[in-house]
Formats: structure tokens, C-alpha cells, sequence
């Protein structure tokens, strides 16, 4: 037989085990004997997934009891009194599971689904069924009185649900005939009358106050109590005195009120010291500036995105390698190596995809080793991979038509202190939650438990988002993340992935069908600077594996270098024929410099990609004092901005 448990943890661990024996459990009220949530739905189906868990790990439910939904897996005899315990050993199918409560004992038996068996209403039958429509108190369950609802299993034999036996029709007209006896004797060998369902003299008083309790407890009226303890009392054997019964109602009133009045003295008591501690803690904090130096630096995990305690996110419109990209990170964590063209330490890195099954996470992190030449060696034990298709993390969702978070979170925050990892990347975020992403109340519910993982565990978190359709081009901002705005609002640093566009594939000399594989970072802020200024681009290479599966892997990129096929020949050549005759600054004008440049060079000036690169050198020539802008009248005597040759390449060195 288990051992009786006395703590409200107690309770609740051994509600956890009849949950994962395949019970359907419900919190209750901690006094009266009934669920406290929304349960009519999940007698016939199952709560949704994480549901049970929520009931049975959220602070919310700390301090109650727990039920089992009957008529799925068991039908429930419940034994109110000695007589009817020894009633049910001696006369029905017997049981090796029952349960000892405050009066009696619950008899558990498996569901015939042949022949179903209805949940009882009447609480005055001494013996009652708890089946299809009710529910039963659970073990571990903790009476008002004190009592403990304890298991009390026959040792050495199979309790488990689906190897109890089942109640039949004979079982039934027996607790029938027990409950509503002839006056004459029955087949059960015992004889009844409708007396004996009472309380006999020396326990009547002590029973009517306790009725009086339970009535008053459930909010009921003086008046209305009088009426049903009276009605109670015509089945004592012999009944009170009226007179007795009103006094004792009377008393149990008055003590209830002083409780009651108690109560919310001590609420009102309680509610003041809330308020006094609140207020101390609000109070206004004088700013001391003090020693700047001091200060603790921000700990930035990875480049200037992933930092230790706060949210990341990653924006981008489908088809853009985000998930190419944060597994490419991920590696190069993992490793300590500069893959990505950023310095790392080793850390170790937990990538939760939720999206894809994890033989796709591992081709394409296969393909990542094998661009890169990365073995296991190198990997240790620092990358950590879960996929969603095995097991969803999902930290909010709906139940009863409230917003609520599941234990995910704390789960997860245990394992992320455990293995000590320093960075988590969630890809994609919308899958962490099952709330509406266009309610922003709901979404900064999410994102603000996302930041209280990062902070409890110390750790950088990474999370994945897409733009809203129609916003995949290089013109879309953080601002065009799909759903509500408290994602981006909560995170520390957010990054976009824009594709390369046409004419930056035209002006980098790439073939317009390829431009495609290209993207760059933007920031919280319009990237205002020039394509061929951005350090963060990113090229998609195709990688072929063992097993004859192409994968895409990604790797920096960099603009190219317009002066990669110059010497300074040319540049001398470029200065001749600026200083040959008069050329514009503007680009407009039909004497552009940049004619005498692609002249002196041999480029096509009507050609896109030369023409960007004819820009980009005079911008260099002219910092550097090749050549100079100057102002001065044009034939037609209007003052124009005119290039002409700064200090000569053959009179000392320029730097290109």
C-alpha cells in the first residue's frame, strides 16, 4: 500500500504519476469535491498537448487538489460508510485498486465499453458511481479533515487500469438494492430499511454540524442550510429536536461568520502589507554616476548579435538561408573557428529547429563539416540538435480560451543551466507558441518568457522569424516582421537578411539568374550604407554529399574589389586623359569623367556593372588626391563642379 502524503507537492506528484498511468487529471477545489476548471470538454476527448502538464506544474494550481475524469479508463464505486465497504467486499466483482478516503473506500474498475456506466447525482446514496459525466477525488488528494486519499492496492498484483475487472448488471442491481432496500429481506443476505440510512443517536449532533459546515462553505443562506440540514435529519434514527437542529445551524453560523469575517480581516491584512511592500519597492532609486569602468560590459557571445542574457532575432523573407546562416553560426560556435568571418571562442550551442525533421539537420550540417572540413574532433560535445518533429517545444498556448505558458520554459531552462550552453537558436519562433501571432498581448507574453530563459539561464537566445508576404525585397525593415510588433520590441538586436537585388548582382558582375544565392544584414535601422560597404554578405554554395544529396552551406562573401585588376600604369593612364581635356563631376552630364575613365581603361560606360565600377574609383581617387573636384564656370559661364587631376602619380606614391 503506498504511503499516505501530507504536502500539496505531494499532492501533486502523485497526481503527475496517475497522469502518466493515462488518466485524464483536472485540478480541484482543495475543500469541496469538484474540478475548478473548464473539464466537460475532456470527458470524452484529450486535453490538448502540455494541457495536463500546465495543471500540474503551474504555481496557479499549488495549493489544490486533483481529479480523475471517470468513464474513459475506470468506473469508480464509492463506499461511504463501513457498512457499505463491507457491502461492496462481500457482494460485487471484487478489485484489487481502491482507495481509502475520509468515510470509506473508492472501489476502481475498469470501463466495459459495452456497458456503459452513467456518473451518479445523488450525494446522499451510501454507495455511489462515479463514471461516464463525473469525476473522482484523486489519491494523494488531502480532505478538509485532514485525511489523505491513500492508495490501498492489493501488494503483489497488477493495478495497472487496463487489468482491472469490470462491474456487470448484477453488480448494479446490488448497489441498487443496497441503497434503496426492500422491507423484507434481499438476496444480498442483509436487511435494510430506510431508517438505518441515517445517523444513530450519540454521533447525530456532530454529524449535523458538520453538514452545516459543508452547506455553509458552499455559500448557501442561513435559511437555506436550516431547510437541507432539517431535510437531512427526518433520516436519523431518531431524528433531532428542531430545536437542536435550528441551534446547532445557528452556531455553526456564527462561527462560520466570525471565520468568514477573520478571513477577510487577515485578506485585508495581507492585501496592506502587499501594498507597503510594493510601494517600498517602487520607490524612487537616486542615480549615482560613479566609475563608468566599472560598469559590467555587455557579454556578447557571437560578433554584435547573439549577447548573454537577452533576446536576438533574426528577420528574413523566405528563401534568404536564414536557417543556412544560423546553422553555419551555430558550427562555428560550436568549433571556435572563423568560418563566417567572425572570431570565436569555442561555446557551446543548442539549435532547437522546429520545423525540420532531424535527418534534414543532419544533412545539412553534414554539409557545413564537409565545405569546411570540420570533423567530430572538432564539434566535441558543443552542438546540440533537437527538431521539432520529435518532440514540439511549445511554450504558450490556449486552454479554456485563456493564453497560458506551459512548462516548456522551465524544462528547458534547467537542461540549458545543466550542460552549461551559452546560445539557443529557435527556428523558426512562430512554432514555440500556439497563440495568435497578430495579438500582440499574447506575443509579448511569449517573447518576454523567451527573455526570463535567457536571463535564468544565463545564455543568449536566437530566434528565427519571417516578414509579412510582399515584403521580401531589399526594401523591407524589421519593422515588416509578420505579426505583432512586441517580437522585435523585446529583442536586443535585431537583424534582417535582404536578398541582392538585380541591380546589385548587375553592379557586382553576377549573373542576374544567380543572384538569388546573395543576401546581406541590416540592422534595427535602414542599412544606409552602400552594397559594396556591407561586411555582412553571404554567398549560398551547393555541396554534395557522400550519399549523393546537394545541400545549401553558407559563406561569407565579399563585393568585389574594383582595383583587383588595376596597377597603377592604369591610374597614371586615367590622369592623362582627365587632364586632356574638361570633364564634369556629374555622372548626367554628357562630359562625365567617368567617360575618360573607362576611355584610359578600355570599359564600356554604357555597361551597368563598368559603369558602377568607374564610381567606385573616382570615389577612392578623388579621397586619396588623385584627383580633385574643383568649381569653376562652364563655357556658358555658370559655375559647375569639374575633376581634374590632383597630385600626379609620378610624383610620389598614392594609395589606392
Amino acid at each position: 500500500m503506498a504511503e499516505p502524503v501530507y504536502t500539496r507537492e505531494g499532492v501533486r506528484e502523485a497526481a503527475r504519476d496517475l497522469a502518466e498511468e493515462g488518466f485524464t487529471v483536472v485540478p480541484a477545489h482543495p475543500i469541496e469535491k469538484r474540478p475548478i476548471v473548464k473539464w466537460q470538454p475532456w470527458q470524452t476527448a484529450e486535453p490538448p498537448e502540455g494541457q495536463q502538464e500546465y495543471w500540474l506544474n503551474s504555481a496557479n494550481y499549488a495549493n489544490n487538489n486533483y481529479a480523475i475524469i471517470t468513464g474513459k479508463q475506470i468506473v469508480v464505486v464509492d463506499a461511504d460508510s463501513e457498512d457499505a465497504v463491507k457491502f461492496v467486499r462481500e457482494n460485487l466483482t471484487y478489485t484489487p485498486r481502491r482507495v481509502t478516503t475520509s468515510k470509506g473506500k473508492h472501489f476502481y474498475y475498469q470501463v466495459d465499453p459495452n456497458y456503459p456506466v452513467r456518473n451518479g447525482v445523488n450525494p446522499d446514496l451510501r454507495i455511489d458511481l462515479r463514471g461516464q459525466g463525473g469525476c473522482v477525488i484523486a489519491p494523494g488528494s488531502i480532505h478538509e479533515s485532514g485525511h489523505v486519499y491513500t492508495r490501498d492496492d492489493d501488494p503483489d498484483v497488477d493495478v495497472w487500469w487496463g487489468s482491472l475487472p469490470k462491474l456487470n448488471a448484477a453488480d448494479l442491481r446490488k448497489i441498487k438494492s443496497f441503497n434503496e432496500p426492500a422491507p423484507g429481506p434481499v438476496d444480498t443476505g442483509l436487511s435494510f430499511n430506510v431508517k438505518e440510512a441515517g445517523e444513530a443517536e450519540g454521533n447525530r449532533n456532530h454529524q449535523a454540524a458538520a453538514e452545516a459546515g459543508r452547506l455553509f462553505r458552499q455559500g448557501l443562506s442561513t435559511d437555506a442550510v436550516l431547510e437541507q440540514v432539517l431535510q437531512w435529519n427526518t433520516y436519523n434514527s431518531p431524528p433531532l429536536d428542531r430545536d437542536e437542529v435550528e441551534r446547532t445551524v445557528n452556531s455553526i453560523a456564527q462561527t462560520h461568520a466570525r471565520n468568514s469575517a477573520a478571513e477577510q480581516r487577515e485578506a485585508r491584512e495581507a492585501q496592506a502589507e502587499a501594498a507597503e511592500a510594493q510601494k517600498v519597492a517602487l520607490e524612487p532609486k537616486p542615480f549615482v554616476l560613479g566609475d563608468a569602468s566599472k560598469i559590467p560590459p555587455r557579454e556578447w557571445v557571437y560578433g554584435r548579435h547573439y549577447i548573454r542574457k537577452f533576446l536576438s532575432v533574426t528577420v528574413a523573407p523566405g528563401g534568404t538561408g536564414k536557417t543556412a546562416i544560423t546553422l553555419a553560426e551555430a558550427v562555428a560556435m560550436a568549433t571556435g573557428r572563423s568560418i563566417m568571418g567572425i572570431e570565436t571562442p569555442e561555446r557551446r550551442v543548442w539549435v532547437w529547429n522546429l520545423e525540420d525533421p532531424l535527418e534534414e539537420l543532419q544533412r545539412r550540417i553534414a554539409g557545413i563539416a564537409q565545405h569546411y572540413g570540420i570533423t567530430q574532433d572538432d564539434l566535441g560535445d558543443r552542438l546540440l540538435v533537437n527538431s521539432g518533429r520529435d518532440e514540439p517545444l511549445i511554450i504558450a498556448e490556449q486552454a479554456g480560451g485563456a493564453n497560458v505558458l506551459t512548462p516548456a520554459a522551465d524544462a528547458l531552462t534547467h537542461h540549458i543551466k545543466a550542460m552549461n550552453v551559452d546560445v539557443v537558436i529557435v527556428d523558426p519562433f512562430v512554432s514555440s507558441h500556439h497563440l495568435s501571432e497578430n495579438d500582440n498581448k499574447a506575443i509579448d507574453m511569449v517573447v518576454k518568457r523567451w527573455a526570463q530563459v535567457a536571463n535564468d539561464a544565463n545564455c543568449s537566445i536566437e530566434l528565427v522569424h519571417h516578414v509579412r508576404k510582399g515584403n521580401g525585397m531589399q526594401e523591407a525593415t524589421v519593422s515588416d516582421a509578420r505579426g505583432a510588433s512586441a517580437l522585435v520590441d523585446a529583442a536586443r538586436h535585431v537583424r534582417r537578411l535582404q536578398r541582392m537585388t538585380a541591380e546589385e548582382a548587375r553592379n557586382a558582375g553576377i549573373d542576374e539568374d544567380q543572384f538569388w544565392r546573395y543576401s546581406r544584414e541590416g540592422d534595427s535601422k535602414d542599412n544606409l550604407a552602400p552594397p559594396s560597404g556591407d561586411s555582412t554578405w553571404r554567398q549560398m554554395v551547393s555541396v554534395e554529399l557522400p550519399n549523393g544529396d546537394s545541400v545549401g552551406v553558407s559563406e561569407p562573401w565579399s563585393w568585389p574589389d574594383v582595383f583587383s585588376d588595376l596597377n597603377r600604369n592604369d591610374l597614371e593612364a586615367v590622369q592623362r586623359r582627365v587632364a586632356s581635356s574638361e570633364w564634369r563631376e556629374n555622372p548626367r552630364a554628357k562630359d562625365w569623367v567617368g567617360i575618360a575613365v573607362g576611355e584610359a581603361l578600355n570599359l564600356d560606360t554604357n555597361d551597368t556593372y563598368n559603369k558602377a565600377k568607374i564610381r567606385q574609383l573616382l570615389k577612392v581617387w578623388i579621397e586619396n588626391g588623385a584627383l580633385r573636384v574643383v568649381d569653376k564656370p562652364d563655357k556658358h559661364r555658370k559655375m559647375r563642379a569639374f575633376v581634374v587631376v590632383g597630385r600626379w602619380f609620378t610624383e610620389g606614391e598614392i594609395d589606392e
